[in-house]
């Protein structure tokens, strides 16, 4: 896959870049600073950005509730279901301007739906880059963040005046659009989407518990950034900078990521992430009370950034493991949304209680920075136990599978090849001891028989003691990981396969994974798909010819 084709645009990367672009503008207010002098009152600027957090994370606490009470409800849920309330949001933000009488309550109304739009097309989204295979949904979940930084900065350049009308009337429905074609093409036979979480409780209780602490990791980030949002939206000479600075950073990552992608295959986890991340964020919140006002800027730009990085992980993270536990992936991505957020929107709380000075001070920024660091620290030390499952692991199989199958074909040729002759030399030896053992034998007969049937029983059972110690277990484990290696298999499925090999059931490798039947079967078809294979037999014969 050459470099210029994987990064063309497709709808699901440039609907999910236009809807990026809307909410990067809506997390910060979207044309709410471009409203006139009255309706900005340090009020009305808290109540706005309050409300919009606070509906935000409840529309992820209501979803994950909804998706496992009644699932079939939110399969059916519509794109406009978002789409309006998106689109409405800036609007009545507009009509602030002119009703004066109605302004405070008309930028309360526009807040919530703004936030609860925002998380609906979130998670809409998060449902079509899971329907995927992993290598699609990853990349276009890259690719949509890379052209949403570049979206926004085109915005950047459009007339405020302009702006207020563009992102309600051209960029929503747009978006809107794009979800709309990429929803439809969505397979929902897949299992995950046929689930019902009450019927298979115990996998989805594993599941959660496995969850839990790289939600924490993730959400402790946000916890920073919450703390660093009320800062720049209480001080609107920082706020478009620092974005522009998060943004500018979100795609150099985006872009390293990439190009590392490109040439080798990289298994990460959340917890690793957030241990990188961690001396990042705690340096720019330990320095930010005492470098000057553009680090302030850089320091907070760089803070937002590593949790905007950690949030497009996330999604990969829940796309992956509802393909291989079957999980819905709007419960877990609800499940994911609703912790983080909610420690997002605790540090806004704790900006809030830093103080709202036109000026910034050393105590503000000190508190802030001492209470996010103290969130880091907590969860670090709480967040050494990494979980047991591999889901807990982001895979990303190297991008080159033409050159992987043609490795696998030439390696499988190779030992064919050997196995052939060392089969033929194998029975030209066995003819030449035959005709030894032969003339030994005649030589001896009549001496001793009986002797002569001890030795051969006595081998015998030499030889299937031999074989029965030999470390077979090993061998095929050894096996069905060059397999998985050179035919592109994720981790999951050459778990699968390995299980097949060793002759388990379909129920009984579902029990073991924590997995329904249905997901069993599904990771088999895969899996022969992937092996161009039809059964079982042909996958032990592939085995035996790595």
């Amino acid at each position: 896959m050459r470099a210029p084709t994987a990064l063309r645009p497709d709808v699901p990367s440039f609907g999910y870049a236009a809807f990026l672009s809307i909410n990067a503008t809506s997390i910060w207010g979207g044309i709410f600073p471009y409203l006139s002098a009255p309706c900005q009152t340090p009020l009305t600027t808290i109540v706005f950005y309050t409300v919009q957090i606070a509906s935000f994370w409840a529309a992820f606490c209501v979803c994950m509730a909804v998706t496992w009470a009644r699932p079939a409800f939110a399969r059916r849920a519509h794109v406009l279901a978002f789409s309006v309330p998106l689109a409405f949001g800036p609007l009545m933000l507009v009509g602030a301007m002119y009703l004066e009488s109605l302004a405070f309550a008309l930028i309360v109304v526009a807040a919530a739906l703004i936030g609860v739009g925002s998380a609906g097309y979130l998670m809409s989204w998060q449902r079509v880059f899971a329907s995927l295979d992993s290598a699609r949904g990853n990349m276009a979940l890259i690719k949509g963040t890379g052209f949403s930084a570049l979206l926004y900065f085109f915005l950047c350049f459009i007339p405020t005046a302009l702006t207020a009308y563009l992102i309600p009337l051209v960029l929503v429905p747009l978006a809107g659009l794009c979800l709309w074609i990429a929803a439809e093409g969505t397979d929902d036979a897949q299992p995950m989407f046929d689930d019902v979480p009450r019927e298979h409780a115990l996998v989805y209780r594993n599941a959660l518990r496995e969850s839990l602490l790289p939600a924490l990791s993730v959400g402790a980030l946000g916890f920073c950034s919450g703390a660093i949002r009320f800062i720049a939206v209480t001080h609107q000479d920082l706020l478009s900078t620092i974005n522009i600075f998060s943004m500018f950073a979100l795609l150099a990552v985006v872009a390293a990521f990439y190009g590392a992608w490109r040439i080798r295959t990289i298994h990460v986890d959340l917890m690793s992430v957030f241990r990188v991340l961690f001396p990042v964020a705690a340096t720019c919140l330990i320095v930010l009370p005492f470098a000057g006002e553009w680090f302030t800027i850089i320091g907070s730009g760089v803070t937002y950034a590593c949790f905007m990085l950690a949030t497009v992980l996330v999604m990969m993270h829940c796309g992956q493991i509802s393909r291989d536990s079957g999980i819905n992936p709007v419960f877990i991505f609800a499940f994911y949304g609703t912790i983080t957020y909610f420690l997002q929107m605790c540090g806004y709380v704790v900006g809030y209680a830093s103080g709202s000075e036109v000026t910034l001070g050393v105590e503000q920024l000190s508190f802030v920075g001492l209470v996010a660091l103290y969130v880091l620290l907590l969860v670090a030390l709480v967040g050494r136990r990494v979980g047991k499952l591999h889901t807990n692991r982001l895979e990303f199989l190297m991008l080159t599978p033409k050159a992987r199958r043609k490795e696998a074909s030439a390696e499988i040729a190779v030992s064919r090849a050997v196995r052939a002759r060392t089969t033929a030399e194998a029975d030209a030896s066995e003819e030449g001891r035959a005709s030894a053992a032969k003339g030994r034998a005649t030589r001896a007969a009549g001496s001793n028989p009986a002797v002569s049937g001890e030795a051969g029983s006595s081998a015998a059972s030499s030889a299937v003691a031999a074989a029965g110690s030999a470390p077979l277990v090993d061998r095929l484990s050894k096996q069905c990981l060059r397999l998985s290696e050179l035919y592109g298999l994720s981790s999951r499925e050459a778990e699968v396969m390995e299980l097949v090999a060793r002759g388990h059931s379909g129920p009984a490798i579902a029990e073991m994974l924590f997995i329904s039947e249905n997901t069993m079967r599904t990771h088999s078809k895969r899996i022969y798909a992937k092996l161009g294979i039809h059964k079982k037999q042909e996958l032990l014969a592939l085995l035996d010819e790595v």
